[in-house]
């Protein structure tokens, strides 16, 4: 069932509930009000009742006939429970059975009963001045039966009519209301992963379709962003793979052909085995990335000397900047603890590092600085190069993110490193920060709120070498 279809039967019962409740009230005022009024005509015809006494020495009255209806018929009755008078269409017998006629003459009996089909209305009170004898008024409530059962009528007429009104209503009214719905529903259906603009219309009306349209049209902007990041990742993933296993192929033909010999055939395995390892830094990069989206990869987290930590990173980089003939150099406080997963913590500065050695200028030196702001870790690796383009700085930790367009193996490596530390920061809660200093060269900081432990411990943990180092940033 359709939403406006719906709607028109809710409206439709709400107004039927509503209109049949106010209408039995308005019966219900009405047949009170109504039998108020009959009941002190009843009673003012009691007080009219001593007029019908008989004469002494005359006879019970005999009946007129049967009253009209509307007509007050009244009887007195003596001690004997015979008539005695009355009026003209009272009749010889009583109206009043003999338990009413005993309980009348102590006080007021008012009944309504059916003789015949037809509801009567009877007062009976002790007639005044004349102990014993009871005075009876009755009425047919035929009229107002009648009235009752026209307005009851009148009121269901007019009850179907409002709520099959309502309904339509209801119904033309959804139907105009979600019309936009329905036409951003065609819009979107319409739409396909190849279309280069996406969006609905967004009605002028400023309410809550507007706001509806205007948000579908900024999820489907992230869709279509998100669905663009993922075929860039397929094409830059594809390119990056191309390459090592276009070498392993070219290096397998040549060592395949005859008369080479033992020296060229080791150099053509020794190439062929460093283009595998690229080969599994890129699938570890993409797998640690990859799982880094599904939440995958928590962090480890246990308290750790960040002075000895960078200590190690420091000796990882140690051939290459000598090689360089860069310095590279820590700088945090003494007794700096935190919580934090060093392994990680230690393949992020390691990327850092190593992107930091690729672009400084020899004779400079690379800083990896600590610092506590709070309770927040902060880890800065600082060089004097060139620093990041401008342009480049709002994109620096996407993945397969470089610079320039280049893709070249001299000027870096597939363009993972920053994604792979920023992952690495999100999974303690962090973030990654990359921007240039005031005098020249790059900084890229990882920030990781709540991290530094300043409980007293007496156990730092000592330094130890890692033998290998993680993933390299390549980005620049």
């Amino acid at each position: 069932m359709s939403i406006r279809l719906r709607l028109a039967v809710v409206f439709a019962i709400a107004s039927a509930i509503v209109y049949g409740l106010g209408s039995w009230l308005f019966v219900s005022e009405l047949a009170s009000s109504q039998q108020g009024t009959i009941d002190s005509q009843l009673a003012a015809q009691l007080a009219k009742a001593g007029h019908y006494l008989p004469r002494p020495g005359s006879a019970a009255p005999t009946t007129g006939g049967a009253p009209v209806p509307g007509e007050y018929v009244v009887q007195l009755i003596d001690p004997g429970g015979r008539v005695r008078g009355g009026s003209a269409d009272a009749g010889a017998a009583p109206l009043l059975s003999p338990s009413e006629l005993r309980q009348a003459r102590l006080g007021r009996v008012l009944r309504t009963s059916s003789v015949e089909g037809e509801r009567e209305r009877l007062l009976a009170a002790p007639l005044k001045n004349h102990p014993g004898w009871v005075a009876v008024a009755d009425v047919s409530l035929e009229a107002l039966d009648s009235t009752l059962s026209h307005v009851i009528r009148e009121l269901l007429i007019a009850g179907g009519v409002l709520v099959v009104g309502a309904g339509v209503g209801a119904y033309g009214l959804a139907r105009a209301a979600l019309s936009p719905v329905e036409r951003m529903r065609r819009e979107v259906a319409g739409l396909s992963e190849r279309d280069a603009a996406t969006g609905v219309r967004v009605p002028h009306t400023r309410d809550e379709i507007a706001a509806l349209a205007t948000t579908m049209n900024l999820l489907l902007s992230r869709l279509q962003g998100a669905l663009a990041r993922q075929r860039a990742l397929v094409a830059d993933a594809s390119h990056e793979l191309r390459t090592p296993f276009a070498v392993l192929r070219g290096e397998l033909e040549l060592a395949g052909r005859p008369g080479r010999s033992r020296d060229e055939l080791a150099a053509a395995v020794v190439r062929a085995g460093e283009e595998a390892a690229r080969l599994t830094r890129l699938t570890d990069q993409l797998l640690f990335l990859a799982r880094s989206d599904e939440d995958r990869v928590p962090a480890r987290l246990e308290r750790a000397d960040i002075g000895q930590l960078l200590a190690r990173c420091v000796d990882h980089a140690a051939t290459r900047a000598r090689a360089a003939g860069l310095g590279c150099q820590v700088d945090a406080p003494p007794g700096l603890a935190a919580r934090v997963d060093p392994d990680r913590v230690g393949e992020a500065v390691d990327n850092l590092v190593d992107n930091a050695l690729r672009f400084a200028p020899s004779g400079t030196s690379i800083t990896i600085s600590a610092r506590a702001v709070g309770q927040d870790l902060t880890v800065e690796v600082s060089d004097s190069g060139p620093g990041f383009p401008e342009q480049f700085l709002p994109h620096a930790f996407e993945r397969f993110a470089r610079p320039d367009s280049s893709r070249a193996r001299r000027d870096g490596g597939a363009g993972l490193g920053l994604a792979i530390v920023s992952a690495i920061a999100h999974a303690h809660g962090g973030r990654a920060e990359a921007r240039n200093r005031p005098g020249g060269g790059a900084l890229v900081a990882l920030v990781l709120p709540g991290a530094v432990d300043r409980s007293p411990s007496g156990h730092t943990g000592t330094a130890t070498c890692a033998t290998t180092s993680r993933s390299r940033a390549e980005e620049r």
